[in-house]
């Protein structure tokens, strides 16, 4: 062999040895990731095979409903179908919503509405299309699931306000979920309390999701569904607002603007809670219209305010039990004396009239409060001042939050010396103005209904209680003499059922015994000089008063304490107090149809889920 053919050989060899080597470290690299595959990411690989062929749909849970004290139905889940979008299992989302359009019938504001929803949606959540729907109405495309993936038709409940208006603002509502509820981890098509109880209860109220395994197939059609946990519900709430006296005072306002709060006076249960106008909140549900919603924005008389607890006004003559209580308290000489009503007093060149304008003669602080006697309280504001007046005012949870759990709620005002205004100076005359509720003094209908309950049971403030069984939460205890307490009380009691009461008309002859006092906050100013006085012209509806009653009942066992206010509803007596009277009439209607059904079933009035209205024993 020549020297030639050896080089060629030991070339060819090492060829050989550099392919066998490139061969070997190709077959490690294939079995270093065959083994990577089959032991370190057989897992995961498991885990999205999985996820290919199995699909996790979640189980929305039935809201917990809301009853009254009696267990009558305030917010419900009716029986209804959902129709429902996955957009991640949509293969051709345009041709998808086109064939759900023509099949629903659907506008198409309602597309573009749609389209914009399943835009800011998790693609891997389900999307609410439509609920509230009947079985006629989702058969069509129910029949034709095979041909729509990741489109899906549930058998489901809706939340309906049986009450509607009546019962708007304090129950609330429910809305779809928005950009930071599903931020917050909300799925896009779970309802979502928005105001009252519905909002403030709703981590009670929503329960919790459950969940169902489905098989699919290539194309995210459902072939079997297998593993399902079922959602949990969410809690049943009791009020303790009655249905019936809500009902009673609605009907009693009518198609008047104000305001109705009942409480209990030992516990501080709330029993109504009105305020009209109301809205309907059965049209939140299916997403309400732009054109709804601007309607109810720039009605004049604002449906959307909560008026017993967001609106506060001038609490006029109602305000004069807290100022005789301040004098009591403070040992003002004329809180044990008499004046002389001559129809005005005069400060400087300016006089102050009183509402009736030939004056009460002799009148001291019982005939003051039972005919509601402006110059009275005038002198006696102006012996007291302004910080005994602010003072007492707080003591009686003016100028401040009730704690009731729904909201937001309005503090209203309690004018300081030196405060009004800015920097304008406070005047005496500021002093006489407060001291009859005019001028910057302001209060809700609900911070008067507290006051009131403090004066019936004994000067204890307690915070309004939603819930019904709740223990009583007492704020404090007022530092006042039962003696002085009386005082009031027992004026109180003749503004109904003296002949000379503001309130007698309205109520004197009520079957349950009533204590309470009248108010009429002016609007506009009064002129004080007999010239101007006699060119006034009628009042416009804007311009009229508004009304006030403050109250409790029964009279000698107090249960109820009630406010109303009736905005531009003219005077106390004839705007707020025939109100007043509708729903102590109602009260003392349930408490005896409460009674007779506690006969008839043999059982105690005081025990049981019912918790009537009844007043103790021997009321």
């Amino acid at each position: 062999m020549t020297a030639s053919s050896l080089e060629l050989r030991s070339r060819f060899e090492r060829r050989i040895f550099f392919l066998q080597l490139v061969a070997a470290l190709l077959l490690l690299l294939l079995f270093v990731r065959v083994a990577d595959l089959q032991w370190l990411q057989h897992e995961g690989f498991l885990l999205q095979a999985e996820r290919n062929r199995v699909n996790v749909v979640p189980i929305l849970p039935t809201r917990g409903e809301i009853t009254d004290r009696n267990g009558v139905g305030l917010a419900l889940n009716l029986v209804s179908y959902n129709l429902t979008l996955i957009p991640e299992r949509v293969e051709d989302m345009d041709a998808a919503l086109i064939r759900i359009k023509a099949l629903m019938h659907w506008s198409d504001e309602r597309m573009k509405n749609l389209r914009k929803r399943i835009k800011r949606s998790r693609d891997d959540r389900p999307v609410l299309l439509a609920d509230k729907l009947d079985w006629e109405a989702v058969s069509q495309i129910a029949a034709r699931l095979h041909h729509l993936p990741g489109i899906d038709v549930q058998a489901g409940t809706h939340r309906h306000y049986p009450y509607g208006a009546d019962t708007s603002h304090v129950v609330g509502y429910v809305s779809l979920a928005r950009g930071d509820d599903v931020k917050a981890g909300v799925l896009s098509s779970e309802k979502v309390g928005r105001r009252g109880v519905e909002h403030a209860f709703e981590k009670r109220l929503h329960g919790e999701l459950g969940s169902q395994y489905e098989e699919v197939d290539a194309h995210g059609r459902r072939i079997s569904a297998f593993k399902r946990t079922p959602s949990t519900m969410g809690e049943r709430l009791q009020l303790s607002l009655d249905i019936r006296l809500q009902q009673a005072a609605s009907k009693a306002l009518g198609k008047r603007t104000g305001a109705v709060v009942v409480l209990d006076v030992q516990s501080g249960e709330i029993l109504t809670l009105l305020s009209k106008p109301g809205f309907e909140p059965n049209r939140f549900i299916t997403g309400l219209e732009t054109e709804q919603w601007q309607e109810w924005i720039n009605d004049p008389q604002h449906p959307l305010i909560n008026r017993t607890i967001q609106a506060a006004y001038p609490p006029a003559s109602t305000f004069k039990l807290l100022v005789g209580l301040a004098a009591l308290q403070e040992g003002a000489p004329l809180a044990h004396k008499s004046t002389q009503c001559r129809g005005f007093v005069e400060l400087s060149d300016r006089k102050y009239r009183c509402w009736k304008r030939k004056g009460h003669d002799k009148v001291d602080m019982h005939k003051a409060v039972v005919e509601s006697c402006d110059v009275y309280f005038y002198r006696l504001g102006d012996q007291l001042g302004m910080p005994a007046i602010s003072n007492v005012a707080q003591q009686w949870g003016l100028g401040q939050k009730s704690g009731i759990d729904i909201g937001p709620e309005a503090v209203g005002t309690v004018p300081m010396m030196g405060s009004q205004q800015g920097t304008r100076r406070w005047y005496r005359g500021d002093t006489l103005i407060t001291a009859i509720g005019q001028g910057s003094i302001t209060a809700t209908p609900m911070q008067m209904a507290r006051a009131v309950a403090a004066i019936a049971n004994g000067g204890k403030l307690l915070r309004p209680l939603l819930l019904a069984g709740q223990a009583a939460e007492i704020e404090r205890q007022i530092d006042v003499k039962p003696e002085q307490l009386q005082t009031i009380r027992s004026a109180m009691r003749d503004v109904v059922a003296s002949v000379h009461g503001t309130a007698h008309r309205a109520m004197g002859r009520l079957a349950w015994t009533a204590a309470g006092k009248t108010g009429t906050a002016q609007v506009v100013a009064e002129a004080q000089d007999d010239e101007a006085q006699a060119t006034e012209k009628p009042q416009k509806r804007k311009h009229k008063d508004h009304a006030w009653f403050v109250g409790y009942t029964p009279y000698e066992h107090p249960r109820f304490a009630i406010a109303v206010f009736v905005e531009h509803g003219g005077h106390g007596s004839t705007g707020a107090a025939p109100v007043a009277a509708a729903v102590v009439r109602a009260m003392a209607e349930a408490a005896e149809a409460d009674g007779a059904k506690s006969d008839a079933m043999h059982a105690d009035t005081s025990a049981g889920d019912e918790m009537p209205l009844g007043v103790d024993e021997g009321d």
